[in-house]
């Protein structure tokens, strides 16, 4: 086995995808006949254990990545709360930290890229250039090192987190994300945890990204995202 793991949120209700996902969860939405879920799962060595955070119809997101994938080594974490105060992405990852006690990758389910993933052998955040930093966790970066985390607040920020990163310093990454309970947007976001890696020097990675997670993000990925993007591995 690889010495380090994956971890996919996809307990989410996809709220801003709107009516897309009244009756699936969002991971299933297609991309190029692919549910998004699969172009990520595909990115990654055989050997790669997957850690998936469910919640939103999990039922039916379980018996597909089963069927679908029966040679792979997936753990599936089911998260409580999924919805309403107190919830949101950061709850969902403490909910994985059991299964995630060693260097990890951390994804977004709407988050797609075509370039290689690197390993979590340092500690990277995957960015992309935004117009409106305000809307996202954004980044003030030196050359590659990450100087400070901004989560939605009005900055002058170029570079935005994009749901992906490696957190080489998993201990920290615990330790902070479970004594820093602070909401944003109503959410406990993944910022909370991240912050603590500054310090132990966390490198931006830029991708160019393809967003599933709203209407108009979802179009803009099915009109260019490559069609048959091949396994690339990491």
């Amino acid at each position: 086995m690889a010495d380090y793991k994956v971890c996919i949120l996809a307990a989410g209700i996809g709220s801003r995808m709107g009516g897309f996902t009244q009756h699936f969860n969002k991971a299933l939405i297609p991309v190029h006949g692919k549910p998004a879920i699969g172009h990520i799962i595909e990115k990654f060595p055989a050997d790669v254990e997957i850690v998936i955070a469910l919640g939103y119809m999990k039922e039916a997101l379980e018996i597909f990545l089963n069927s679908a994938y029966p040679q792979r080594k997936l753990t599936f974490v089911n998260v409580d709360k999924y919805t309403g105060p107190g919830t949101g992405p950061g709850y969902s990852l403490l909910q994985c930290k059991n299964d995630l006690q060693c260097p990890f990758i951390f994804l977004s389910v709407d988050t797609l890229v075509t370039e290689n993933i690197p390993t979590p052998h340092k500690n990277w955040f995957g960015v992309a250039p935004v117009k409106d930093p305000s809307r996202f966790c954004s980044v003030k970066t030196q050359g590659e090192t990450i100087l400070r985390i901004d989560d939605k607040v009005k900055n002058d920020n170029t570079l935005a987190f994009i749901g992906l990163a490696g957190v080489k310093d998993y201990e920290t990454f615990w330790n902070a994300l479970e004594n820093n309970k602070k909401a944003i947007s109503g959410e406990i976001q993944v910022s909370n945890g991240f912050s603590s890696l500054l310090e132990k020097n966390m490198t931006a990675k830029s991708f160019r990204w393809f967003d599933t997670g709203t209407p108009e993000a979802y179009n803009h990925t099915l009109t260019n995202y490559p069609h048959g993007t091949p396994y690339i591995g990491s």
